[in-house]
């Protein structure tokens, strides 16, 4: 199920590129492989919309902290805006101490505050922001996300172009938080995938 919904996505990005969606599949501290949680880009105006996701694999107490991510080129300063329902609002910062993220750096992070404490939001499990130049008469685009370089985390071994730091999770015994990323997949791959998913069904037409 996993790999279909990796195809789909990397078909997505080659066909059309204004959106681009990614599953969070690794943990920083010692690389454990898994489905924590989903992310979605979407090109939206002169701006880009982030949807995050997580996924039962963290807990049930899990609580999104912070968002990572980086930008290619030479951005304006920026403005982030949400239209979820919270308490505090969501704040993006440049170049942010990663929490728990294994000597990785980010060249843009977000809080979504602390649990339930001031400043906080109660327990999140999803979370969307969009961000865009303040000059309005600029835009971002989805490319400067996808041409970023990755970072890397514990001693350079594992590649994300986004993280998650997030609180209350049980993925592994004795801590309390964890930071998951991963990266965009490449869009040949959705490419070959769908190639072969398409031959299949077209031979399966033709037979009597």
């Amino acid at each position: 199920m996993g790999g279909i919904a990796i195809a789909g996505a990397s078909l997505l990005l080659a066909q059309s590129a204004q959106a681009v969606a990614f599953t969070l599949d690794v943990e920083f501290d010692d690389g454990l492989q898994g489905s924590y949680a989903d992310v979605e880009v979407v090109q939206d105006g002169t701006g880009l919309l982030f949807e995050i996701a997580l996924r039962d694999a963290l807990g049930p107490d899990a609580d999104l902290h912070r968002f990572y991510f980086n930008l290619d080129g030479a951005i304006p300063e920026l403005s982030i805006t949400s239209d979820d329902e919270v308490t505090t609002a969501y704040v993006l910062s440049l170049a942010p101490p990663v929490a728990g993220g294994a000597g990785s750096d980010f060249d843009y992070g977000v809080s979504f505050g602390n649990g339930a404490g001031p400043p906080g939001n109660g327990q999140l499990t999803t979370a969307s922001f969009r961000i865009a130049p303040v000059d309005t008469s600029l835009s971002l685009d989805l490319e400067a996300f996808l041409a970023a370089a990755p970072s890397f985390a514990s001693g350079g071994s594992i590649a994300a172009m986004a993280a998650l730091h997030v609180q209350g999770t049980s993925l592994v015994s004795g801590a309390s938080s964890e930071t998951v990323g991963g990266v965009v997949p490449e869009p040949t791959t959705g490419l070959l995938l769908s190639a072969g998913i398409a031959l299949a069904l077209g031979r399966r037409r033709i037979r009597p």
